[in-house]
């Protein structure tokens, strides 16, 4: 029988009742004939359906409806029917926004998954509540404490109620829960962005939901999916609220843990992604947790990998490059890594977001799409069994095809010099949705759009290639990256540490990727390690995301054993030159490159206790290079290159010192090494004196005021010293009649920067 027929059968025996005084027989409907623990039961088209659907297809969400997934029609509209026998038993319970979108400071999200849950039902007060049963913050026998992830009204409605085997099933309204959105503010452990999203706003906030319905509800083999189409408003940032609408999907699948699956004992390194940390009970506090691993042996069937339309329209413009063969290349060649067949490349013709039970890639082509590839999983949160994954690929990748071109060998001779302008940020994914204690937490965020090495250190590394081939070692190198995420593997920033790269897990720029299209020596150690194909954990260089706050090893697209001499050296005298010796007006792109590499060699400078204490002094001396005190005789015969050498001075200084902590890197730190906070000393000291006759009163005023920040005993005596040089200068008469007013205005300068001194 059909959703409109039961409808009116529905109707007219609730109106025969009505008129009779009687309560009508109950309706046929194998739908309730307990075979399946979740039904979709039909409902009527009521005024709250309609203005629902009214809502979400005018007004604020205009035009974006579709967009959003929703479907025409009525068909669609139910009520959650769940087998009350089951209720009590353990479910996976797996959300993910299929699209959001907001009308204010955010992104809108393509697609992105909130995570899994173990949870079971129960009833109390006419609602449905829905408990986490993880077991993941048990601490004793006593200690125990239930978590309540959401919560849904019963539906006690005559033509529900009345159809044959209600008796069997608790109905639900799944559109009239809690409907506890957020959007978060917190990112994912994996990605150290502090201070990076909204300042001020470092709370979960919530989303109001205003009105939302279900739609395309769909059995699956061991459960059942549907979607929750909503909109809203998001308040909490500026005054004003901003309008959100999106479609939620959710997954009941039946908790099982697959054949002969063991999970890895943790390394006490952080290689792998872990499930969340789970109390010990009866430890007294402590915790553990396990790397997260799909169920992979020899002999299993492998897991299709649906890869998007967009690769096949990719392909169709860029007939030349081999993008079809890239990608399965980049899903399929960590087989090749584990010694069997566990993955497969499944090309298909839509764009569709797949179900929980499917693994796919949404390919975001044509167009820029989002500059950047993520990855996620879902996971068992008690074993870290994965049980299905997710790629998103921008377009934007494709649209750097351009900055390749034939190796000397083959063709032309690539343009010399790095593209202009600084790099763009890592993506910091700001806003992620977050719904009843489920949050989105992307495993990466690779940018598409880095700028590649100083040219005397981007030779590839083996052979000559066409640009086309280029190409397509990109793409897989990059689809690679992130199907090592799905597999379970953290980032490796010390990759590079092992030139070109023991990993293709580190973020490598776009000539690297090239050469390190595949699983690299660290990449096979620590797959066969945490799939149980060794016994032993990697032995190579390794650190990961959050390492880049401390260590300057440890960086985004860096390079060579050495980075600070094999990588930032020759890139930063190649920017250098082209700012102070460039024609005409300096280049302001030329200038960013510059002041975005200059915190990388800073970092060095700053550093506390990774790298060896020459390499922090000699990180100043880089910074400060033709800048120094003294400048050259050839550099001081040109008016030009001496005011742009005084402006980088500046900058260098207050770089170290003054500027806030969040213009310098990752690394933020104030120097510490006694020999680094030396060097900074006496070359703001010599600049407060003017010893080489080249500096300007701006960048001499804040030397003294670096010397003040300072607050050391060497910064101290500089100024003492320097005072004591301008009064004598004064004194004698070697003081220009034309620098006397300025000389006058750095002594009181240094005087209220001695009186006192140190706080």
């Amino acid at each position: 029988m059909t959703t409109s027929r039961i409808t009116l059968t529905v109707s007219l025996l609730s109106a025969f009742a009505g008129a009779c005084g009687q309560d009508p027989p109950a309706v046929p409907d194998d739908r309730l004939d307990g075979t399946q623990p979740f039904v979709a039961v039909p409902r009527e088209s009521t005024a709250d359906v309609v203005a629902a659907r009214s809502a979400l297809t005018s007004g604020a969400g205009s035009g974006n409806a579709a967009a959003m997934g929703v479907q025409p029609g009525g068909d669609d509209n139910f009520y959650l029917a769940i087998r009350k026998d089951v209720l009590d038993q353990p479910w996976f319970l797996s959300a993910y926004m299929k699209q959001q979108a907001m009308r204010g400071p955010f992104i809108n999200f393509p697609f992105m998954s909130l995570g899994t849950r173990v949870v079971s039902f129960a009833i109390q007060n006419d609602k449905l509540f829905v408990f986490d049963v993880s077991g993941q913050r048990t601490a004793s026998a006593v200690n125990d404490p239930p978590n309540v992830l959401e919560a849904y009204p019963i539906v006690d409605r005559p033509e529900v109620t009345r159809l044959r085997g209600s008796d069997r099933y608790v109905v639900v309204d799944p559109s009239a829960g809690l409907n506890r959105f957020g959007i978060t503010t917190d990112l994912y452990e994996d990605w150290p962005f502090r201070g990076l999203a909204i300042r001020g706003d470092t709370a979960d906030q919530r989303i109001r939901v205003g009105v939302a319905f279900m739609q395309r509800f769909r059995l699956l083999a061991d459960g059942v999916t549907y979607e929750e189409v909503f909109t809203g408003e998001y308040a909490g940032v500026d005054r004003a609220p901003y309008t959100v609408w999106g479609t939620l999907g959710l997954t009941l699948r039946r908790y099982t843990v697959g054949e002969g699956y063991s999970p890895t004992p943790d390394p006490g390194v952080p290689l792998y992604f872990l499930t969340g940390y789970r109390s010990i009970p009866g430890s007294g506090g402590y915790v553990y947790a396990t790397p997260v691993k799909w169920n992979f042996h020899p002999g299993m069937t492998p897991v299709n990998i649906y890869i998007g339309a967009g690769a096949k329209r990719a392909q169709a413009d860029f007939p030349a490059v081999d993008v079809l063969g890239a990608f399965k290349r980049g899903v399929e060649k960590w087989n090749d890594v584990l010694g069997f067949r566990a993955l497969q490349a499944v090309f298909v013709d839509d764009d569709d977001v797949r179900d929980d039970d499917k693994s796919f890639m949404l390919v975001d082509y044509p167009g820029a799409g989002f500059n950047f590839a993520y990855a996620d999983f879902r996971a068992n949160p008690v074993n870290g069994e994965i049980r299905g994954s997710n790629v998103y690929f921008g377009g934007a990748f494709f649209g750097v095809f351009s900055e390749f071109a034939d190796d000397p060998a083959v063709g032309s001779t690539p343009a010399a010099g790095p593209a202009a302008g600084a790099a763009p940020a890592v993506g910091t994914l700001l806003g992620l949705p977050s719904w009843a204690g489920l949050e989105a937490r992307p495993l990466c965020a690779y940018p598409a759009g880095a700028v590649a090495g100083a040219p005397s250190v981007a030779a590839a590394a083996s052979g000559a290639l066409t640009a086309d081939q280029k190409r397509a070692l990109y793409i897989q190198g990059i689809v690679a990256h992130e199907m090592g995420h799905t597999l379970g593997l953290r980032h490796n920033l010390a990759g590079s540490l092992e030139p070109p790269s023991s990993s293709l897990m580190d973020y490598l720029d776009h000539e690297l990727t090239v050469q390190v299209a595949e699983p690299g020596s660290y990449d096979r150690e620590a797959i066969r390690y945490l799939y149980g194909l060794a016994s032993d954990p990697p032995a190579h260089a390794f650190c990961t995301d959050e390492d880049v706050l401390v260590s300057p090893v440890c960086q985004f697209r860096d390079r060579g054993a050495d980075p600070l001499v094999d990588d930032h050296t020759p890139y930063y005298r190649f920017l250098e030159g082209l700012v102070l010796d460039g024609a005409g007006p300096a280049d302001p792109g030329l200038a960013s490159a510059l002041d975005t590499l200059l915190n990388k060699v800073l970092e060095f400078a700053r550093d506390t206790g990774t790298v060896p204490p020459a390499e922090r002094t000699y990180a100043v001396s880089l910074a400060l290079d033709r800048a120094a005190v003294p400048m050259s005789a050839s550099d001081l015969g040109s008016p030009t290159v001496v005011a742009r050498a005084n402006a980088q001075a500046e900058t260098v200084l207050r770089r170290l010192a003054l500027d806030d902590w969040t213009l310098r890197g990752w690394i933020v730190a104030d120097v510490s090494d006694p020999a680094v906070v030396a060097l900074v000393a006496s070359q703001a000291g010599r600049m407060v004196r003017n010893e080489d006759g080249a500096r300007t009163p701006a960048l001499r005023r804040t030397a003294v005021d670096v010397l003040e920040r300072m607050q050391t005993d060497v910064a101290f005596l500089e100024l003492v010293a320097s005072r004591d040089a301008l009064q004598g200068a004064l004194h004698d008469g070697s003081t220009p009649a034309a620098e006397g007013a300025v000389v006058a205005d750095i002594l009181a300068r240094i005087d209220r920067a001695l009186t006192p001194y140190f706080d």
